[in-house]
């Protein structure tokens, strides 16, 4: 089988002041994504929103293909 990255997603759980959740969802996210890379972009967003980062889910699809003959 031949495997394909086709795309990634960023799901992120922002908590304010009043311990609401707010989820937002981010696009075209790169491949492979360090710690780092995803603290940081949470620390971002924290400024931006005034808002406590929580959680950050990374899904990644792949097409998987049956090597031709």
């Amino acid at each position: 089988m031949n495997k394909t990255w086709l795309k990634s997603t960023l799901a992120v759980e922002m908590v304010d002041a009043e311990n609401v959740v707010r989820k937002q969802a981010f696009t075209a996210i790169a491949p492979a994504v360090t710690n780092e890379q995803l603290t940081a972009f949470g620390k971002t967003l924290e400024t931006l929103t005034g808002q406590t980062f929580q959680v950050g889910k990374i899904t990644s699809f792949y097409q998987y293909d049956a090597p031709v003959a």
